[in-house]
């Protein structure tokens, strides 16, 4: 099958893979080539799927996002304070601008972080970027994970390789989150089908 079939295909299903995804769906399921996970074990720990959902430019789908907790929530604040590891995985599905993820992330440090904090924020912001000024695109088919590990902070894999050094700040995962999941999300519909609310 083609990559462009396998998007047409995609396309179709997109909507129920996102239903089947909220309403706790067993097992894995395939679609377009993209695989959403009902549960995974990560760190010793197994993490149950929250949501799933695509985020498009305009009627172009872009990439996909699914996102882990211990526990199922409802809001960003929810998840800032559930228990464990997390893990938001990004699937591009064309070539994706990482530029645009981070500019997106900066703007969501700046209408979520307190003014106190900015100072300790600013080196996890500069390992940040330049995580993606070395990844400035993820080519179609290549995964982005960004994990809270409450030991450790927020780590991201590219490809399944660490990028960068691990950000212990609780702040800065939350403004990363806040990218897909807060006021001013890169997608709505993405918001709604990360959250449960589909």
């Amino acid at each position: 099958m083609t990559f462009t079939s396998k998007l047409c295909t995609f396309l179709q299903v997109a909507t129920a893979t996102v239903l089947l995804a909220a309403s706790g769906y067993a097992g894995t399921l395939d679609v377009g080539g993209i695989k959403f996970e009902d549960s995974l074990t990560i760190y010793n720990n197994t993490l149950l799927l929250n949501g799933a959902g695509i985020v498009s430019n305009g009627k172009t789908p872009q990439y996909s996002a699914q996102i882990y907790a211990k526990q199922k929530f409802t809001t960003l604040e929810a998840l800032s304070t559930t228990p464990g590891p997390k893990r938001l995985v990004l699937t591009a599905i064309r070539e994706v601008d990482t530029g645009q993820i981070l500019k997106m992330l900066s703007r969501s440090v700046d209408a979520t972080a307190n003014k106190g904090d900015m100072a300790k924020l600013i080196p996890g912001m500069m390992n940040i970027g330049n995580v993606f000024k070395a990844n400035r695109v993820l080519k179609p088919g290549e995964v982005m994970t960004l994990d809270w590990i409450p030991v450790t902070g927020l780590v991201i894999y590219i490809g399944g390789k660490m990028q960068g050094d691990p950000m212990r700040e609780p702040e800065l995962f939350r403004a990363a989150m806040g990218v897909w999941m807060g006021e001013t999300p890169a997608d709505a519909k993405l918001k709604d089908a990360l959250l449960g609310h589909i």
